[in-house]
């Protein structure tokens, strides 16, 4: 019980802060870098149709994940379970955190969940072509907990 009112309280600091900006929105100018970005999962069980006739297997796009949308369905996926993506940001920032964030389990089923990110790095770069950015965290998302978390950076 006391653990529940501690997590209400947290909850309600946590809405009443001013929001940190979004530097990794599409909307804000971010980009990814496909050359340096997982393939995307392709699956022969959707098809894209022209003339009712299928010419290509359907994907999602990484590019997803520069949208606020956070909705069941809206997601990115990529084969096996590890993957990576390149953002590219508009403008030179110094990060001081990164927010995860996952379609919360009450609105979708637990297999939704099952799929969500869990232990991530980080990185840092001024350039694009830097072959290994500066190491800014690891972190581990625990979707179960909140859709929403964000993490402190190094």
């Amino acid at each position: 019980a006391v653990h529940e009112i501690i997590n209400q309280t947290l909850e309600k600091l946590g809405e009443m802060q001013v929001p940190m900006p979004d530097y990794a929105l599409k909307s804000a100018g971010a980009a990814v870098i496909q050359s340096r970005t997982s393939p995307s999962l392709r699956t022969a069980k959707a098809k894209v149709f022209w003339y009712s006739l299928p010419v290509m297997d359907y994907m999602r796009s990484p590019e997803l994940i520069l949208e606020p949308d956070n909705h069941p369905g809206n997601c990115w996926p990529f084969p096996g379970s590890q993957g990576h993506v390149f953002i590219k940001l508009s403008m030179l920032v110094i990060p001081r955190a990164v927010t995860m964030a996952h379609v919360s389990g009450t609105a979708f089923h637990g297999e939704s969940i099952s799929g969500a990110p869990k232990d991530f790095a980080v990185y840092g770069s001024k350039e694009e072509h830097e072959e290994q950015g500066t190491f800014l965290g690891q972190f581990t998302f625990l979707a179960t907990r909140n859709p929403s978390q964000t993490f402190q950076l190094k």
